[in-house]
């Protein structure tokens, strides 16, 4: 069995998955604390050539550096990376370090003698004494036997560094890279980059946090003048703001370089963090955007990003780069895929300016119409009101745009579509129903609108037929309403009206005038045939019996109505609302 570490860990269970490359060796290593342990196997890992080892010191340098007993062990990676100039090892040192200092905001008091009062001042301070550990430690009151977690307050150089040795660190994996701009320009950018792509969001969390990021301020921002640059941090100059940083970096010629600009793609493509990621946006637009315009393959290939920022970036480049007009349709098809909205907008105007209608097919146009972004479908209409309808299969094919997603141009959509579908000389019932079976609320809104008196299907009693059956409700309630001001519907009788009265008057979880009006029909249509009275009276009970005034009084008026007119229904009423108590020449409830 495996002899625990005094400090931690165990050392043999260290050495064996060290030797045998097991996964576990990180997990483990962060457990020991024992700083001779550590500081021997630093000079073993520091030797081992295996490429195995080397991962496992990035897969360590991910890891937050607060394991304590663990300074002699960083140090010794450290300089070993550094005899051995390997960039990468050094870059996540970088940015390991960097994430050693965080400020923190306090609240200054001051006393001003003058004005008898106290003053207070927000700063920036930067713990020295004591920070935090990273787990918290149980405690317990004595007095009242509560017990309660808190973060115990740990002294810098029993967890890791002191103040002064993590701002000696940073400066230090900083100078490395420095160095190597002066002596191996050609290798500067590329393991600045490697760098760059480490940093993550959460290393910005707060605003003052982008400060307190050494490296990446001397790598991006080293010559930008509202910056001070001081022996252990980096400050504002007085009357500055953070928002106005933009790239600035330290060997700015090197950056401006043709071979650079593959370096920034791939960094602003790569980053983690959203900041490096405009960082080098900004630097790409400075510096190489002519470059970049004449490279359509690039564009193209950053448009189809998953980052919306990324995309917006690559279409303002594309909107003048030579040989857009000459973009096969294949390829415009497939950026007006792009998710971006502000990117999509820009893509929708280019190939409007570049692309001849002619050049789709009307089932293109169609396709694109129907689509949920609003540019992209506004554009596939525009193309579509071009293309020439010539037969048959042309003029139903129209009725895809039923399925239309985009609900802001669903009404236009409808209009345009059934102008044609609907017109005297062309009608197609088929293809005009599917635009009142839409799921689309909108495009069965402008097909209800559309139905009038003057179009064609207006007397068609199989389309009314139909309407009849719909599932939709708020057809239903338009059809109630219609027949108020039309005493019968085409093709239509009390049978087929039936189910509508049903559905709009059972719908108890809501109200309306289609209620009432639908009360009175059904009263209406008991009147002229007593036969009906079986099925129809259970349901003009429902709307006697509601718990809303409206409805309950229009429902007893249209009884007695009811009963005034047909008084060999009263035995029928009776059994179905044995609840009224009938008086000869009154109803009353």
């Amino acid at each position: 069995m495996a002899r625990p570490d005094r400090q931690g860990g165990s050392s043999i269970l260290l050495d064996e998955y060290f030797d045998a490359e097991d996964p576990r060796f990180v997990e483990e290593l962060r457990k020991c604390s024992s700083p001779k342990k550590l500081a021997g196997l630093a000079d073993r890992w520091g030797r081992d050539p295996r490429p195995w080892t080397r991962r496992q010191v990035l897969l360590y340098l991910a890891q937050p550096l607060d394991s304590p007993g663990h300074h002699p062990l960083v140090k010794r990676l450290f300089k070993s990376a550094e005899a051995r100039k390997d960039h990468e090892v050094m870059a996540a040192f970088l940015v390991a370090f960097d994430r050693l200092v965080r400020h923190r905001r306090k609240i200054r008091y001051d006393y001003d003698a003058a004005s008898r009062q106290v003053l207070q001042e927000e700063v920036l301070v930067k713990p020295r004494n004591s920070i935090l550990s990273g787990t918290p430690r149980t405690f317990r009151n004595p007095r009242t036997g509560e017990q309660f977690s808190a973060p115990v307050r740990v002294r810098p150089g029993s967890l890791l560094f002191s103040s002064h040795t993590r701002d000696y660190l940073r400066r230090r994996a900083w100078r490395y890279f420095r160095r190597l701009g002066y002596a191996a320009p050609g290798e500067y950018p590329s393991a600045v980059a490697v760098a760059l792509k480490q940093y993550v969001d959460q290393d910005f969390a707060q605003g003052e946090d982008i400060l307190d990021n050494w490296g990446l301020m001397h790598a991006g921002y080293a010559d930008h003048d509202a910056l001070a640059f001081t022996v252990s941090s980096v400050r504002l100059v007085a009357g500055r703001n953070i928002a106005e940083l933009s790239p600035a970096p330290y060997f700015r010629e090197l950056w401006k370089k043709p071979e650079a600009m593959k370096l920034l793609l791939s960094v602003m493509v790569e980053a983690r963090s959203r900041l490096v990621r405009l960082w080098a946006m900004d630097l790409l637009r400075v510096e190489h955007k002519e470059r970049l315009a004449s490279d359509l393959t690039a564009l193209l290939a950053l448009l189809e990003s998953a980052d919306g920022e990324v995309q917006q970036f690559a279409a303002d480049i594309l909107q003048n780069a030579p040989g857009v007009e000459a973009l096969d349709l294949p390829v415009w098809m497939r950026l007006l895929e792009t998710t971006n909205p502000v990117a999509i907008a820009i893509l929708c105007e280019l190939m409007k300016k570049h692309v001849s209608p002619s050049r789709l097919t009307l089932r293109q146009c169609i396709d694109l119409a129907c689509v949920a972004p609003s540019p992209v479908a506004r554009l596939g209409f525009d193309f579509l009101k071009q293309q020439k309808l010539v037969s048959a299969e042309d003029r139903k094919a129209l009725a895809v745009l039923s399925g239309a997603r985009c609900t802001a141009l669903a009404a236009e959509l409808t209009a345009y579509a059934l102008s044609v579908l609907g017109a005297a000389a062309t009608y197609d019932r088929d293809g005009v129903m599917n635009f009142f079976d839409s799921l689309t609320s909108e495009t069965r809104r402008a097909a209800w609108e559309w139905l009038t008196p003057e179009c064609p299907a207006w007397q068609d009693p199989a389309l009314w037929c139909r309407l009849v059956e719909t599932p939709h409700d708020d057809i239903r309630l338009g059809l109630i309403d219609l027949l108020a001001r039309r005493v019968s519907l085409p093709g239509t009788s009390a049978d087929t009206l039936e189910g509508v009265w049903c559905s709009v008057l059972l719908g108890v979880h809501r109200g309306g005038r289609q209620k009432l009006k639908a009360v009175r029909q059904i009263a209406r249509a008991i009147r002229e045939d007593g036969s009906r009275a079986a099925a129809l009276l259970p349901v003009l009970a429902v709307a006697v019996r509601s718990i809303r005034g409206p409805e309950h009084r229009t429902g007893l008026a249209a009884v007695a109505e009811l009963l005034v007119a047909r008084p060999d229904l009263e035995p029928a009423t009776r059994q179905t609302l044995p609840e009224l108590r009938l008086v000869p020449g009154e109803t009353t409830p």
